[in-house]
């Protein structure tokens, strides 16, 4: 099937379900009340993302990427994510995720699923273990210019492109996609998406796409 359109998945709360991946992280090594302070802060605009990435960032210096993929095989998910990035691959599509949270996270929905590629915040690993330094922060606006650039290298114009999400964080990539599917949405994307999913069956957005 020729390559004729581009999506871009958002990750947490899109594709995991009920919590972010990496306040699950937290959450299973018994900190998540850290997590959740901060996260509350980001929400009600007291704290900016780099500040919060920063802290966190910190918090998980000594970590392995072993546990923190075995943590992610048991988070809550949606439903048929395999089944729903398969079937747009048979439609033609380049199925990308992006998220403002971790690449490491991303990663691994990647080789569980398939997406073609994926960005997020980055960070350095040495020998298996998070060092807590050279961290990257991918940011909201990031997701926008990350589709142009996708749509740019194949040739696709932005008409041919969609966004699948859920929160503040899919605000700037939802002005400029040519499709615009929310999933369980906070109401941080009304007025913006073309459409509106609710339930944990990801295969719903098929029909919108």
């Amino acid at each position: 099937m020729k390559l004729n359109k581009i999506v871009l998945f958002d990750l947490d709360g899109t594709l995991t379900y009920g919590v972010s991946s990496t306040k699950f992280l937290f959450r299973r090594a018994g900190d998540e009340v850290f997590f959740h302070h901060l996260e509350q802060e980001w929400l009600k605009d007291r704290m900016d993302h780099p500040t919060l990435a920063k802290q966190v960032t910190q918090r998980m210096t000594g970590w392995k990427t072993r546990d923190i993929e075995r943590t992610l095989h048991l988070i809550p998910k949606m439903r048929n994510i395999g089944k729903t990035v398969k079937f747009l691959h048979q439609k033609g599509y380049y199925v990308a995720l992006a998220t403002l949270g971790y690449e490491l996270s991303a990663r691994y929905f990647q080789k569980r699923y398939g997406f073609d590629e994926v960005r997020g915040t980055t960070l350095e690993v040495k020998k298996g273990v998070i060092t807590g330094k050279k961290m990257r922060i991918f940011e909201e606006h990031e997701k926008a210019l990350f589709l142009k650039r996708l749509a740019k290298k194949y040739r696709i114009p932005l008409s041919q492109t969609a966004a699948v999400g859920d929160s503040r964080s899919d605000r700037e990539v939802f002005k400029i996609a040519g499709r615009r599917v929310a999933i369980n949405q906070d109401g941080f994307l009304k007025g913006l998406a073309h459409f509106d999913v609710k339930g944990r069956d990801l295969s719903k957005v098929l029909k919108h796409l």
